[in-house]
């Protein structure tokens, strides 16, 4: 066998061919391959998050209906407006039960929430500690919402083992045609 100009130009291209398929054909389908694998991985993330998301939507779903439950409890807590009075009653007999003489009681101006209202009430009662703390519990024991803050005790000048408390007692109403609104 010969081998002349023809078979050596043979061998280069036959040489050739490989390197040149891998350059031009290979290695941009292995690129294309990787970047399709990398698009699978981050798309199963997202997969994954996605059923996580749908598992916490089901769990909303259910804190939603537990929430609105807890606001229905607190709304029945919420008397109508006509019923502060009855309440006011109550804070009256409630302290008079514990021998607490009420010195003054002054109304705040009211203030409006979207579903319920505020009245703060200042007050100021003088009687033993131990009747004023069982007046507080009982306060606290009432089946309608209130809530005493800025709250100042002093013992009192005059009498020993008496002592003044001024504080603000707030009561939570739903204002008036609320009830109607919300049937």
């Amino acid at each position: 066998m010969r081998f002349g100009l023809r078979e050596l130009i043979f061998l280069l291209v036959l040489i050739g061919m490989p390197i040149v398929a891998y350059l031009f054909v290979f290695s941009p389908n292995n690129d294309e391959i990787q970047k399709a694998r990398s698009e699978v991985t981050t798309k199963q993330q997202k997969l994954g998050r996605l059923e996580a998301v749908t598992h916490q939507i089901d769990d909303l779903g259910r804190e939603i209906e537990r929430l609105t439950e807890v606001i229905a409890l607190f709304e029945a807590k919420l008397p109508a407006q006509k019923e502060v009075e009855v309440i006011l009653r109550e804070v009256w007999e409630l302290a008079a039960e514990r021998d607490l003489n009420p010195r003054s009681v002054r109304t705040e101006e009211l203030i409006q929430a979207e579903r319920y209202s505020e009245l703060p009430l200042k007050m100021e009662i003088v009687g033993d500690f131990d009747g004023f703390y069982s007046f507080l519990l009982d306060l606290e024991r009432l089946s309608r919402i209130t809530r005493v803050h800025e709250m100042k005790i002093k013992r009192s000048r005059f009498e020993d083992g008496v002592m003044e408390a001024k504080f603000t007692l707030t009561i939570f109403f739903e204002p008036a045609g609320d009830r109607l609104a919300s049937l």
